[in-house]
């Protein structure tokens, strides 16, 4: 009787799917939430802590964006301590009245909006006391929550954890089709993305410490989603790895 191979080929090409779902889908997804929660927070820091300045329109005029979408489009200029800056920012993340500032999303809203901010004419900015150089014309509190983006991220490492754990059938019998990927290399992967996952969750900790009470919330529910994602693939490849052994 021939001796059973191991890792048969089936076990490698659910493995491999799990892994290319993973680099594929989670990754960007996980920069995605580490953007959002950076602009929120900056958004809340701008509420607590920019100090309102006036400015001058140097500049106005609509902007598309993408084929159906259109936003008006103001750059101002302010001065402090004599030095005069430019900035064109509207705000870091989404507010209740941001879209009434921009304009849009049809052209004659866009325009409508940028009538009413003439070059030459006056409006109120928010500049950061420790940059300048930062300013937004929109200082209110940010709207919802980038809570919502991490629960899906802890949702789709669920999901991908279950993925690999119900991979195999009866008998390690296996429905996903992929490439063969060696053993060694899918290992080394889901190692790599454990010990990554744990020191991003490390950093956004450290950066809790680091940061404002407004923005600890979201720093701390970030670096728990990237810890849980951590902990799923290290289970997996934790599990990957005794299974080897003891077919061993």
């Amino acid at each position: 009787m021939p001796p059973t191979q191991q890792p048969t080929s089936s076990r490698v090409r659910s493995w491999a799917f799990l892994v290319a779902v993973s680099l594929v889908f989670l990754t960007p997804f996980s920069f995605m939430i580490y953007r959002e929660t950076s602009l929120h927070s900056a958004q809340k820091r701008a509420n607590t802590s920019f100090t309102p300045v006036p400015a001058t329109v140097v500049e106005s005029r609509v902007e598309r964006r993408g084929k159906t979408t259109w936003f008006a489009k103001i750059a101002y200029r302010y001065e402090v301590d004599g030095q005069a800056y430019l900035s064109s920012r509207l705000s870091f993340a989404e507010t209740k009245t941001a879209s009434l500032l921009r304009g849009g999303p049809s052209h004659e809203e866009a325009l409508d909006v940028a009538a009413e901010h003439p070059v030459g004419s006056a409006i109120d900015a928010f500049y950061d006391p420790s940059k300048p150089s930062e300013a937004v014309r929109d200082a209110s509190p940010p709207s919802g929550s980038p809570l919502t983006r991490i629960l899906l991220l802890i949702v789709l490492a669920g999901l991908l954890g279950l993925l690999g754990v119900g991979a195999r059938g009866p008998r390690g019998r296996v429905s996903f089709p992929g490439p063969q990927i060696p053993e060694s290399l899918i290992s080394v992967a889901l190692f790599v993305g454990c010990m990554t996952s744990y020191a991003a969750g490390a950093w956004f900790l450290m950066r809790a410490g680091r940061g404002s009470l407004q923005s600890v919330q979201d720093d701390i529910g970030t670096a728990f989603a990237f810890a849980f994602i951590g902990s799923i693939i290290g289970w997996t490849w934790k599990h990957r790895r005794r299974t080897g052994r003891d077919a061993a």
